[in-house]
């Protein structure tokens, strides 16, 4: 009986192992699942000689470019993907867009002339601001401010994203800008909760809100985007970064309640152990220079 039972057993473990190995034949065979590994036989990029010669003869065309031999073996769909989109930005007369950094918020002007030409005018979260406390109507009210309501703002003015690398930093005269619009982004750590709610968490919604500045004392030092003293006058609108959970003013004027306009920037992915101090927050809404020393976190956009 013993011997019977041990050849059994040993026809149980044949049968087994041929099962198996034919399963994971089927599954290799559909591609499903795989090593998850690039490609490794040659040549490891486009189909052209290493060995560029003097005329240029040898370099990739137009077709070996459309044609990469390098590809990924895995069956699956990308993820963590971010749409970016270039973008030509006009200078300034006072050069405020020379400091636009990575992860600076970007506002692009709803302006009818630009239809007609490549360049936009392109602000970020200081500049804009300060467009917003300072610009005239002209005409016969040229000493009243030109953004008075809600929706002056938004026919003015539209969010566009958040800027990632510079794309020309070689030109003196123009930038362009190439600007995540959709996906991981990284941003300037512009919100806070009020300290009893502790600190800032992964998962939560950031906001821009747009609030009406009532400014009582008539006229307040501030600076512009360059880091220049300036006056403010009267009231006007600032856009602020502000969370659901601000529900009261801890020294930042942001109640997310009183916010007149809200804009959805992304839910926190990454970020760092060290909340910046009110007043770091306060600089980087209107210095521009400031907004750039702040820390980065790292958000998911338009998901």
């Amino acid at each position: 009986m013993c011997a019977v039972e041990v050849k059994y057993s040993s026809i149980n473990r044949v049968v087994l192992q041929s099962q198996n190995m034919t399963s994971m034949q089927f599954l290799m065979s559909k591609g499903i699942p795989t090593s998850g590994n690039v490609n490794s036989s040659a040549p490891f990029g486009f189909g052209a000689s290493s060995d560029v010669k003097s005329d240029y003869g040898s370099k990739p065309n137009v077709n070996a470019l459309m044609k990469p031999t390098l590809h990924n073996s895995v069956p699956e769909s990308m993820v963590n993907s971010t749409a970016s989109v270039p973008l030509f930005v006009r200078p300034f007369s006072n050069g405020f867009e020379k400091g636009y950094s990575e992860g600076d918020i970007l506002f692009v002007e709803r302006n009818e002339k630009s239809r007609d030409t490549i360049h936009n005018c392109v602000a970020n979260l200081p500049v804009i601001n300060y467009f917003l406390r300072t610009t005239k109507k002209g005409g016969d009210d040229k000493d009243e401010l030109k953004y008075q309501t809600v929706q002056d703002v938004l026919d003015n003015w539209n969010y566009f994203g958040i800027l990632n690398t510079d794309m020309d930093s070689g030109s003196k005269w123009q930038r362009l800008l190439n600007i995540n619009v959709r996906g991981r982004s990284r941003v300037a750590r512009l919100w806070k909760p009020p300290k009893e709610q502790g600190h800032l968490h992964k998962g939560t919604c950031v906001y821009l809100g747009l609030f009406k500045v009532e400014n009582e004392k008539g006229a307040v030092r501030t600076k512009n985007p360059n880091g220049q003293l300036e006056m403010a006058k009267g009231s006007y609108f600032q856009f602020k970064a502000t969370l659901e959970c601000c529900t009261k003013d801890n020294g930042l004027g942001n109640v997310f309640t009183e916010a007149k306009y809200l804009i959805p920037i992304g839910i926190v992915s990454q970020l760092t152990l060290k909340s910046p101090s009110n007043q770091a927050i306060l600089d980087g809404h209107k210095i521009t220079e400031s907004c750039k020393s702040l820390e980065r976190i790292e958000l998911l956009m338009r998901i």
